[in-house]
C-alpha cells in the first residue's frame, strides 16, 4: 500500500477544498445553461438533459471505484490525474462538441476525472487530521461545497450574460491547474507494499456499478415513466439481481473492492443510513422551494436565486462550528441538533403560504441550512470513526456514492408526492388553483421532516463509542 504524507497538511486540506469546489460549481450551474444549448444544438429540453444526467450517472457509477483504487496505489496520483481529465475535458468539451452525442461523450470523461478527485477528498481529510482535529476539518470542508452550491448559479447567470455556455467550461481550467499543481507539491507518497500487491476486484467493479446506473436511472425517470411501467420495473429489477450477485462476489473475494465487513459495525452502517435521509432532506428542498418562490409567489428568477443563497450561506457558517462542536463533545449531540434544525425547517416550510412573508421564509430556509451545516460533519465524523486506513478510500467513494444517490431520490420523491397529491386533491375537488399545489408542496415537506426523523433515529441508535460500536457487530 502507499501510505499518504502529509508536508503541509493544511495546504493538503485546501486542495481538497478546492477539489470540492469545482465540483459543485460545475454541476449548480451547468442547469442554467441547458435552455441554451438546447437551442443551439436543435433538441428538446428532455434531451439535453442528458448533460447533467450523464455527469451524474458517471459519477455515481464510478466514485466507489476511484475510492478503492485510490486505496490501493495511492491518492497523490490519482488526484493530480483527476485534475487533469477535468481539464482537459472542460477545454476539449466547448471546442470539440460538434453535436449532441460528442458533447454527452465529453461531459462523460469530464465526469471521470470528477470522479477520481471527489472519491478521495473525505479520505485524505480523515487520513491529513486526527481524531481531535477531524470534525472541525470535515466541517471547514463542507464550506467549499457550500461555496460551490452558492457561487454556481450567480457566477454562471453572469459568465452566461455575457460570454455563452462554452465559459462554464473553461472557467474550470485554471483551478483544475493549480489542483495539479499543488497536489504534486504538496502531497507527498512513499510506497510501502504489502508481501504480494493488492489487484483491482474489476468483476465486482463492474456489477457495482450496473447497479448504481439501472438504479439511478430508474430514480430519475419514474417520474415520466410510472412506478408500474415495464421500463421502471425492468431497471429496478436488473439494479436488484445486481445486487444479488455483487454481494456473494465481494465474499468470495480475497480483496474485494467493497469491504463488506465495514458494515458490521452500527456506528457506519447507521451512520450511512443517516447521510442519506440529509441528502434526501436536503435536495427534495432545494429541488421544491425554487418552484414555490417562482410559480405561487411570482418572484423574479434573480430575487429568487438570492433567497435560495440563504441555505448554503448559512451552512459555510454553520459547518465548521458543527465541526468543532463534534471535536469536542462526540459526533451524537451536534448530529442530532442539526437533524432535528432540519426537520423544523422542513415543519416550517409546510406551513408555507400564497401571502408568506419573505422573512418567514429566510427564516426557514436558514434554520434548514444551519441544521445541514451541523449535521453532515458529525455523521461524517462518526462514518469515518470507525474505518479502517486502508478502507478510509473505499468508505469515502460510498459516501459520496450515497450522496449522489440521496440528491436523486430527493429530487425523485419531491417530484413524485407532488404529482400524486396534486391529482388527489384536484379529484377531491374542495380547493382549487394553488391551493391545491400548496397542500401538495405540505405534504412534500411533511415527508421531509419523517425522513429527517428516521435519520435522529438512526443516529440515537449509534454506540456512543466506535469501541461499543465494533462490539455491538460481535
Amino acid at each position: 500500500m502507499r501510505k499518504l504524507i502529509i508536508e503541509d497538511k493544511w495546504m493538503v486540506f485546501a486542495v481538497t477544498g478546492l477539489a470540492n469546489f469545482i465540483a459543485t460549481f460545475t454541476t449548480s450551474s451547468i442547469n442554467l445553461a441547458l435552455p441554451m444549448m438546447a437551442a443551439e444544438f436543435g433538441v428538446s429540453m428532455g434531451t439535453i438533459s442528458w448533460v447533467s444526467l450523464i455527469y451524474m450517472l458517471t459519477l455515481s457509477c464510478s466514485l466507489l471505484v476511484f475510492g478503492r483504487l485510490g486505496d490501493l496505489h495511492g491518492y497523490k496520483n490519482l488526484f493530480a490525474g483527476g485534475f487533469a481529465v477535468f481539464s482537459v475535458m472542460s477545454i476539449l468539451l466547448p471546442l470539440l462538441s460538434f453535436n449532441l452525442p460528442l458533447l454527452i461523450l465529453f461531459r462523460c470523461l469530464q465526469a471521470v476525472g470528477g470522479s477520481m478527485v471527489v472519491s478521495i477528498t473525505h479520505a485524505i481529510v480523515s487520513k491529513t487530521f486526527g481524531p481531535k482535529e477531524r470534525g472541525k476539518a470535515l466541517g471547514i470542508n463542507s464550506i467549499f461545497v457550500s461555496l460551490g452550491l452558492a457561487v454556481g448559479p450567480t457566477a454562471g447567470g453572469w459568465l452566461l450574460t455575457y460570454f455563452n455556455w462554452h465559459s462554464l467550461f473553461y472557467v474550470n481550467v485554471p483551478f483544475s491547474l493549480l489542483g495539479i499543481y499543488a497536489s504534486l507539491k504538496y502531497m507527498k507518497t512513499r510506497e510501502t507494499y504489502t508481501k504480494s500487491p493488492v489487484k483491482m476486484d474489476w468483476l465486482g467493479a463492474v456489477v457495482f456499478g450496473l447497479m448504481i446506473v439501472s438504479l439511478s436511472i430508474a430514480i430519475n425517470f419514474v417520474d415520466s415513466w410510472g412506478l408500474v411501467s415495464v421500463r421502471f420495473l425492468g431497471a429496478m429489477t436488473l439494479s436488484l439481481v445486481c445486487l444479488l450477485l455483487f454481494v456473494p462476489i465481494e465474499r468470495q473475494r480475497k480483496h474485494p473492492m467493497m469491504e463488506l465487513s465495514l458494515f458490521h459495525s452500527r456506528m457506519f452502517s447507521l451512520s450511512i443510513l443517516a447521510c442519506l435521509c440529509s441528502y434526501i432532506a436536503q435536495m427534495m428542498t432545494t429541488f421544491l422551494m425554487p418552484f414555490f418562490l417562482v410559480n405561487i409567489l411570482r418572484m423574479p428568477q434573480n430575487q429568487s436565486g438570492l433567497i435560495m443563497l440563504s441555505t448554503p450561506l448559512i451552512m459555510m457558517l454553520s459547518s465548521p462550528l458543527g465541526g468543532r462542536m463534534t471535536d469536542r463533545i462526540g459526533s451524537r449531540q451536534p448530529a442530532i441538533l442539526g437533524l432535528g434544525s432540519v426537520a423544523l425547517g422542513c415543519m416550517l416550510m409546510s406551513q408555507l403560504a400564497e401571502g408568506s412573508p419573505v422573512i418567514y421564509i429566510l427564516a426557514a430556509l436558514a434554520l434548514f441550512g444551519c441544521g445541514n451545516g451541523y449535521s453532515v460533519s458529525a455523521i461524517n465524523t462518526a462514518l469515518y470513526a470507525t474505518v479502517p486506513k486502508e478502507h478510509m478510500g473505499v468508505a469515502s467513494g460510498m459516501v459520496a456514492t450515497v450522496r449522489n444517490i440521496g440528491q436523486s431520490l430527493g429530487v425523485a420523491l419531491g417530484g413524485m408526492i407532488i404529482a400524486l397529491r396534486t391529482v388527489h386533491y384536484t379529484q377531491i375537488g374542495e380547493i382549487q388553483g394553488k391551493a391545491i399545489y400548496l397542500s401538495a408542496q405540505r405534504d412534500a415537506f411533511y415527508f421531509g421532516v419523517l425522513v429527517a426523523v428516521t435519520a435522529i433515529l438512526a443516529i440515537a441508535l449509534i454506540p456512543r463509542s466506535p469501541e461499543a460500536a465494533s462490539a455491538s457487530a460481535e
